[in-house]
């Protein structure tokens, strides 16, 4: 029982830092600037998503935020089921899905470290930056798993932001970012600084995890910056501290 308060208060905190930002979260990934990010996302998942015969592959969006993903998957022609824990971040999705006039989108209010879909509901799973702020992980790692058929495929995209976090903190650099005030940046971190995946050796831990839920085939990209054409510091802003660029990868596992 020790153990879950703090995580009851913390997933609590999380879920008020997230729906506060979901305008601006939304305003963000709508930007121009994405436009490539968004094609150089497109090829990585046709790369790596299953092949299904005789109807559309039916995708998880597991912590869907703002839709990005979402519509990603949608464009793939995947019928999405898009889960997140905050509404705000959900009533944002479903302006960003109507204003794209996308359709095969199901967007859920769930938790991601406790979903209940049933085994085999879905061929494939996108979790994007999602991870590294959960109080447990790998219970998200586990539910998402569970829910993909035989033969289906996760992939994650994160980064151990927390760990960069901290790195900036320990040397007195201030925290930068295009669209958060200073404290915004300062919660965001309070959250992740003591964070069991912040502690974790990245990507090494998420593909042990996967191979433990029993993962036939497991990939880690750890350069993801140049697999998707990103500058390292353009995530924060020009003026990012080298320890605030967290590196970003991304692990694939076939059940």
């Amino acid at each position: 029982m020790d153990d879950i308060l703090p995580n009851a208060a913390l997933l609590e905190r999380s879920h008020a830092y997230w729906s506060q930002r979901a305008e601006e979260y939304s305003a963000l990934h709508a930007a121009s600037r994405h436009e490539a990010l968004r094609d150089a996302l497109r090829a990585l998942l046709r790369d790596l998503m299953p092949h299904v015969e005789e109807r559309p592959l039916r995708a998880l969006d597991a912590g869907c935020g703002s839709g990005f993903m979402s519509l990603i998957l949608a464009e793939l022609g995947c019928d999405v089921t898009a889960v997140d824990f905050s509404e705000d971040m959900l009533a944002e999705a479903a302006r960003n899905v109507a204003r794209a006039g996308a359709s095969g989108i199901e967007l859920v209010h769930a938790d991601v470290q406790h979903l209940s879909f049933d085994e085999g509901s879905f061929d494939f799973a996108v979790s994007r930056n999602v991870l590294w702020v959960l109080p447990d992980a790998a219970a998200a790692y586990a539910g998402i798993f569970r829910a993909l058929g035989p033969g289906g495929v996760l992939v994650n995209l994160d980064a151990n932001y927390g760990r960069a976090f901290n790195a900036a903190a320990e040397a007195g650099e201030e925290p930068v970012h295009p669209t958060q005030s200073a404290a915004q940046l300062r919660e965001r971190n309070a959250i992740a600084a003591d964070l069991p995946v912040t502690r974790a050796q990245r990507p090494a831990w998420d593909a042990g995890v996967l191979l433990g839920l029993g993962a036939q085939e497991v990939r880690c990209i750890r350069d993801a910056e140049r697999l998707l054409g990103i500058d390292g510091g353009d995530r924060f802003s020009a003026r990012a501290s080298a320890s605030e660029r967290a590196a970003l990868f991304v692990v694939s596992a076939r059940k």
